[in-house]
């Protein structure tokens, strides 16, 4: 993050934070802090030997810093508005094919530290035997996230984590998006998501097809599918090269991790918005640590609507190739 942006973030947190009665070092400073320690994700020590302060402020810090961040969200991380949706659409269908398509679907889990478990630490083990917490996010068509949830022990099925959220109620409840169709094939497609194969599908879920044996049309769709899905990776290798604590997990406790993810969240859309640098290097090196669970299927289809609506875009995508 650039100077402009840091000033930027220091004077859009001013008003919510709160000094902690055990430190007093300037909003300014805790922030340098904070944002050194994602970052690197280096621990607290390292971090206190570097700015010559105890690792206790550092932590205190960083709590300080993570919590006033999080107020942030309503202007940096929330659902799209009517006009962002359209822009949103056009830019899916532009660029991936998808029409009335607004967002992708998807999870990290960022690691734990063995010394760093709560009472119930078998339930954040994950399936490849580590310990870990969840990140599930929904992506823009420009990187940024819309909607996230954070806590969930790495053990839990990405499908219950997503189907017990608010952004999957208010979406079977319809309340989620505005209600914009577009008749497709005979069939009227409202605005969904993409989800990969860990994920239920409905009539605002959209996943690949999953049996082998699929016809030519699902073959395609599967294409366009995998093409457009790679979205939301991108997204996350954009956010673990920017906020190395979510490879490394070791600069807080597990009671403050879920703040700390947040905060990475908020400020990777400041990022993007303002056109931050991003080197390939990072992307590289951040990939190198700590591999990501294989996410279990889910074969679930909830509602007549869902196959249809899938397979009108999949019919869509056969006339646009014709």
């Amino acid at each position: 993050m650039g100077k402009d942006n840091f000033m930027l973030l220091v004077d859009k947190i001013t008003p919510y934070f709160k000094l902690h009665s055990i430190t007093n070092l300037s909003i300014e400073k805790q922030t340098a802090i904070t944002l050194i320690s994602m970052a690197s994700g280096k621990n607290n020590a390292c971090i206190g030997r570097l700015f010559l302060i105890s690792k206790s402020e550092i932590a205190i810090s960083i709590e300080n810093i993570c919590e006033a961040i999080k107020c942030l969200m309503p202007q940096y991380l929330k659902v799209p508005g009517i006009l962002d949706i359209k822009n949103s659409t056009t830019n899916f269908e532009n660029k991936w094919g998808f029409p009335q398509c607004v967002g992708v679907i998807g999870s990290i889990h960022v690691p734990l530290q063995k010394s760093n478990l709560p009472e119930n630490a078998s339930d954040y083990i994950n399936n490849n035997g580590e310990y870990s917490m969840l990140l599930q996010g929904v992506v823009d068509s420009s990187y940024k996230f819309f909607d996230v949830n954070i806590g969930w022990p790495g053990g839990a099925p990405e499908s219950r984590v997503f189907t017990n959220s608010a952004f999957w109620q208010k979406g079977q409840d319809r309340d989620l998006f505005p209600d914009i169709n577009e008749e497709i094939c005979g069939v009227k497609i409202p605005i969904y998501i993409l989800a990969g194969t860990s994920y239920p599908l409905s009539h605002w879920v959209l996943g690949p097809f999953l049996d082998e044996s699929s016809s030519e049309k699902e073959k395609l769709f599967n294409e366009n599918f995998t093409f457009a899905y790679n979205i939301i990776e991108i997204a996350f290798k954009r956010l673990k090269a920017r906020w190395n604590c979510l490879i490394h997990g070791n600069i807080c406790n597990i009671e403050i991790l879920p703040s700390v993810i947040v905060a990475c969240c908020v400020l990777h859309n400041m990022c993007e918005l303002n056109n931050e640098m991003m080197l390939n290097d990072w992307i590289l090196t951040s990939e190198n640590f700590f591999k990501q669970p294989i996410p279990l299927p889910c074969s679930t289809v909830i509602g007549p609507q869902a196959e249809n609506i899938r397979s009108a875009v999949s019919e869509y995508f056969v006339n646009s190739k014709i």
